[in-house]
């Protein structure tokens, strides 16, 4: 049976919205209670279970090093061995579960999963994707924060993931893939996108080519690929915006009398397609197991559909299809240092 690992300790509001979390994703059918396991303090975790009347058949896996927010990767791997990520990754490594999720520091879960699983074969370097609700259909944007500095074969590689994963856990065949840049023309950009464009169209994808700015929410591209600095900007911009757009035109209509019923299903509609809750987390593509990370806000919401698609993504074998579609780039030469 499929199992799927929830750190319960990570995230601001954990380890309540995390439990909480695992009720919602077992009433919604998204799992069962025996496919659950949880990483964490043992007792803290266990009362929790408890408090929020959970059905017995639910692991927990004891952690007792807590990470906190000053832990840097470093520590978290040389001071606190035992922490919920590094249980929970192990557990991954070792088979017991396929997948793991954590709203823990972004950082420490991109440096334990690599470190800890090791990347598929074929790619280099991981990248965190985000799913964000678009105009047309939603778009993945890799990467968003694991790699800012990255080199244009990374890049293409994320072409091959980002493929691969959308067209898995969306049901797209052949979704279209893009290169975030300046302009639309052929050599718009810097040298690593222009390098980075001309791999991208000798692969075995749909590639669009150029994608500008104002065409990433509005535009035909499935998967929108950029380095990890960019990419995260793009993502708290875009969080950023639709929350000040949201607040402004409620404010708006209540001031012009708009009746409140109104206003409450206009927010029914436009919320989950803004709410980076409906998706869950980003996956971090490129490791060898399904990783999820959560925002550090995420309430009981975001991890039902993180656990939701961490699953789906392991139904749809996305890593399989990584490593096959990955064989077909040519690799650098060892002088190019990864």
């Amino acid at each position: 049976m499929t199992k799927v690992v929830l750190d319960a300790v990570g995230g601001d509001h954990a380890p309540k919205e995390t439990v909480a979390g695992v009720a919602l994703a077992i009433s919604r059918g998204f799992v069962k209670p025996e496919q659950v396991l949880l990483t964490g303090p043992r007792e803290q975790v266990l009362q929790e279970l408890r408090t929020q009347g959970l059905p017995p058949g639910i692991e927990v896996h004891d952690a007792p090093d807590v990470l906190s927010c000053d832990d840097t990767p470093i520590d978290a791997a040389r001071k606190k061995p035992k922490n919920s990520v590094a249980v929970g990754l192990q557990l991954v490594k070792q088979g017991v579960a396929g997948a793991f999720v954590s709203a823990g520091s972004t950082g420490t879960v991109v440096a334990s999963a690599t470190l800890g699983l090791g990347c598929l074969e074929g790619i280099r370097r991981p990248a965190i994707g985000a799913i964000i609700a678009g105009e047309k259909h939603p778009f993945l944007v890799v990467d968003v924060g694991a790699n800012p500095q990255p080199k244009a074969h990374h890049l293409a590689q994320y072409a091959i993931m980002g493929s691969a994963y959308y067209g898995g856990t969306l049901g797209v065949a052949q979704p279209r893939v893009g290169i975030l840049n300046i302009g639309s023309e052929e050599l718009k950009g810097n040298p690593l996108v222009r390098e980075a464009r001309a791999l991208m169209k000798q692969l075995p994808i749909n590639f669009h080519g150029n994608v500008e700015g104002v065409e990433v929410f509005s535009g035909d591209c499935h998967v929108v690929v950029t380095d990890g600095f960019t990419g995260n900007v793009l993502l708290k911009v875009s969080e950023g915006v639709a929350e000040y757009v949201l607040r402004t035109a409620y404010g708006l209509m209540k001031k012009n009398g708009v009746d409140g019923a109104k206003i409450k299903a206009v927010q029914a509609e436009m919320l989950p397609r803004v709410d980076f809750s409906e998706y869950g987390g980003a996956l971090l593509l490129g490791v060898d197991g399904i990783v999820t990370i959560c925002h550090g806000r995420s309430h009981a919401l975001a991890f039902a559909n993180a656990i939701r698609f961490a699953l789906r993504a392991l139904e749809a074998e996305v890593n399989l299809h990584i490593v096959q579609a990955a064989r077909s780039l040519a690799q650098p030469t060892p002088e190019s240092n990864g």
